[in-house]
């Protein structure tokens, strides 16, 4: 039995106490899972790894590339600390794929087979974009550190332009991903008036049953003058859109 828990959920970026949950599941001989998809990234930062503490003592983690390491959609990552469970759920036995013996004759040791320990197969290796993509692009580790903070201050500037121009703030978290509403806003009209005017791509979330906007820092060149402007052109067009309730 095992036991999921989320480390910065793409809609809201939700943080499990990780820490509790681990000591939990260290004491009933559970498997933690960590579902860090979107919110994993933030482990490189040294500002916001204390945020995700306990996270290491998981057994498994899954982090997608592709939403915050600026690379193509489709990478993922998945880290085991049991490289026996992972070997065995991807093995496949079958009698028109060569040996690994054959393909690798000194496989030997703590060599790993590629081919054995993918669920890909013949297909493309996607994952070679997180390491040619986003990582070689940031030039080395520091590069990468420095990204992930920049768009983390982004969105700290963007939650705090909000509200301080009349949004509420409907999630609380230290990465990048902020939700927001106003009274009598439709959520599906602002965003579709954004994308018409070709201002910014956010989308629609809902939190505890409540539609609301989701924005996502994701961009590496995203500046303080992009956030002062997406938020005064929504400032501007709030009032006109169709649907809005007027006090």
């Amino acid at each position: 039995m095992g036991d999921r828990q989320r480390g910065g959920t793409t809609a809201a970026g939700v943080i499990d106490p990780l820490l509790e949950i681990a000591q939990v599941c260290d004491e009933e001989g559970l498997w933690l899972h960590a579902d860090a998809a979107w919110g994993g990234q933030p482990c490189f930062i040294q500002a916001s790894r204390l945020h995700l503490a306990g996270i290491e003592r998981a057994d498994s983690i899954t982090c997608d590339a592709h939403k915050w390491l600026s690379v193509p959609m489709g990478c993922g990552m998945f880290f085991c600390q049991h490289r026996e469970s992972v070997a065995e759920a991807f093995r496949s036995d079958v009698t028109y794929m060569p040996a690994t013996i054959q393909v690798f004759p000194r496989h030997r040791g703590n060599h790993i087979d590629p081919l054995t320990n993918s669920a890909q197969w013949s297909r493309r290796f996607i994952g070679a974009q997180a390491l040619h993509g986003a990582l070689a692009r940031a030039r080395r580790k520091q590069g990468t550190l420095k990204m992930l903070d920049h768009q983390a201050r982004m969105g700290g500037i963007l939650r705090e332009s909000l509200s301080a121009s009349g949004w509420r703030i409907v999630n609380s978290t230290p990465f990048p991903v902020v939700c927001f509403t106003r009274d009598g806003l439709v959520p599906g009209e602002l965003l579709a008036a954004l994308r018409e005017r070709q201002i910014a791509w956010m989308s629609e979330a809902q939190l505890g049953g409540i539609p609301v906007v989701r924005a996502c820092i994701t961009s590496y060149r995203t500046t303080t003058q992009d956030i002062a402007w997406v938020v005064s052109e929504m400032n501007s067009m709030v009032s006109d859109l169709p649907g809005r309730k007027t006090a």
